[in-house]
Order: C-alpha cells, then structure tokens, then sequence
C-alpha cells in the first residue's frame, strides 16, 4: 500500500541493482494484478504519463505484455527477440508509444509466485545505446531468481499484512482497497476507474464509503491518516 513517491526500499532498491548491472536510460518496477494488468508501477527516468500511456491505451498492443506470457517459463524478454524491427517500426505501438517517449530496446523480467506472473520489471534504452548483449542478458537471468525469492519472501507479505492491518482497522473490502491503494499512488477518480476497471461512479462510491470509515474529510486527509498508519 505505499504511495510511489514513498515506495518501498525494495522496488528503490531492485531497480537500482539492474541500473548497476545493465546501462539503461530508463526502468519501471510493476506489480500485475490478476487480470494480468499493470498494477502500481515505481518508474525511474521515465516520465509519468507514460505509465498512464501504457495501462490506458497501448499495453494490449505491447509484445511484452505479461498476458502473453501467462502460461510460460521465460524470465527475461527482449522485444526484439518477439518482433522483427521492420515489422516493430510498422506497429501503432512502437510509432505512437515507444517513439514519443525515447523507447527503443526493452527487456522484461517477470516474476512469478505459484507459476503465475505477479510482477515485472522493464529495462529500457534509447537507440544510441543499442540493443542488449547476449552477456548482459544472461547476468539478468542470473539475478532473476534472487529477486524473485525477495520479492516472495518480503515485498508481497508486508502489503498483505498491510492491506489485512487496513481492513481490520477501519473495516474496508478487498476492492476498497484496492482503490485506497490507488489513492496511495496518487491517482485520481478517472485513473482509478481505468486501472481497476471500474465505471468512475463505483469508484466515487468506494471513495465515500472509505470517507465514511476512516473518519477523514479529504483526500489529502485520508492519505495523512493511513500513511501514519502504516509507519507505526
């Protein structure tokens, strides 16, 4: 339940190690939610609005998306190994997503728990700095299974105690907190509806149920009050 901008050491810290092992100009550390959808994304040099970009319009266009990749072992993805670069640079995909945002080479690493795909972590690079080596991309797989375990073994288990500590406080449901996790990263009633697929009224009334529960007036309120909760 952390909001991005005070995001758990864990995704600080994971993508601070691919940014030491791989030269990159740019990298998202992402949750994927059951549907197989982004959930929450911690971006390092990337512009926001490009996350947004991604859940709301071009993911279902992505060769990468985590979808693809339900029902297969692979840890680490190159885009170029999914699609030839002609047929790539023909795609609304790369002409209207990768192109306006300086993307060029990606690699995706996926994590799993019980062989479903629970997070990712997308490496990215600018043309100048060409595509990834076969040696850089081995060194990747490497660490996968170290991060992974982490990821299993700490990240996940705190927001479950988290949300489960929530829920017992101030008596809220599973799709409240969903959107209270929303409201944690900052977004607002429309991004809300978008990311959990659900029409902008359901999502206001959440938000007046959540109001009502936690006692808090405002949004701004709200996030003082849980953010004071979690830090105990």
């Amino acid at each position: 339940m952390h909001k991005d901008q005070d995001a758990s050491p864990f995704q600080r810290e994971t993508l601070a190690l691919i940014g030491r092992l791989v030269p990159l100009s740019g990298s998202a550390f992402f949750l994927v939610n059951p549907d197989m959808q982004h959930g929450g994304a911690l971006l390092y040099n990337l512009a926001p609005n490009a996350e947004r970009a991604y859940r709301t319009e071009y993911g279902a266009l992505d060769p990468l998306n985590p979808e693809r990749f339900a029902d297969s072992d692979e840890t680490v993805v190159t885009l170029d190994s999914r699609m030839a670069p002609h047929f790539l640079r023909q795609t609304l995909y790369y002409q209207e997503f990768m192109v306006p945002h300086n993307h060029r080479y990606v690699a995706d690493m996926f994590f799993r728990r019980e062989g479903r795909i629970i997070a990712g972590l997308t490496v990215l690079r600018e043309a100048s700095m060409g595509d990834f080596l076969p040696e850089e991309l081995a060194l990747l797989r490497k660490v996968q299974p170290f991060i992974e375990f982490s990821l299993n073994a700490s990240y996940l288990p705190q927001r479950d105690r988290e949300r489960k500590g929530m829920a017992a406080k101030y008596a809220l449901t599973d799709r409240e907190l969903d959107v209270l996790e929303c409201v944690l990263r900052g977004s607002g009633n429309k991004e809300i509806a978008s990311q959990l697929s659900l029409g902008l009224a359901t999502v206001k009334t959440h938000l007046h149920h959540i109001f009502r529960k936690t006692g808090a007036g405002r949004r701004s309120e709200l996030i003082a009050k849980l953010m004071s909760d979690l830090n105990r």
